[in-house]
């Protein structure tokens, strides 16, 4: 059960990694920056990172909306209407159960707790 915890944690906070990065940045930033820093090291180390993850600065969590209250990342554009590549990506190191999908032309998502491209993983492909 805490393995899953753990994992479930490490992939909310890898989704999460970029988006908080740049909102992070600048000198106001600096400590909420050390202690992303600091799990993101622990993370490549393989240590147990959920309770470094729970004592992040929570002042720039989402709100109910789900919306940032100092976020000064835009909105996200609406989805475009293209087909899905079949499969997902995955962990790279298969340390969490984050899974991505792709849209045709668009980046291969990133890891960057790892600093590597997500794996891709067939549909048809068994998951663990």
């Amino acid at each position: 059960m805490g393995d899953q915890v753990e994992r479930d944690g490490l992939t909310r906070f890898c989704a999460d990694l970029a988006p908080l990065r740049a909102m992070l940045r600048g000198p106001a930033g600096a400590a909420g920056r050390a202690q992303v820093e600091q799990v993101v090291r622990a993370a490549r180390r393989g240590e147990p990172v959920a309770e470094l993850i729970a004592a992040l600065d929570r002042t720039d969590a989402p709100d109910v909306d789900g919306e940032s209250p100092r976020s000064a990342l835009p909105p996200r554009l609406p989805e475009v209407a293209l087909p899905p590549v079949t499969g997902g990506y995955v962990c790279p190191v298969d340390a969490c159960n984050r899974v991505e999908s792709r849209r045709a032309g668009s980046p291969v998502p990133r890891c960057d707790v790892h600093q590597q491209a997500l794996r891709f993983h067939t549909d048809g492909e068994p998951t663990r």
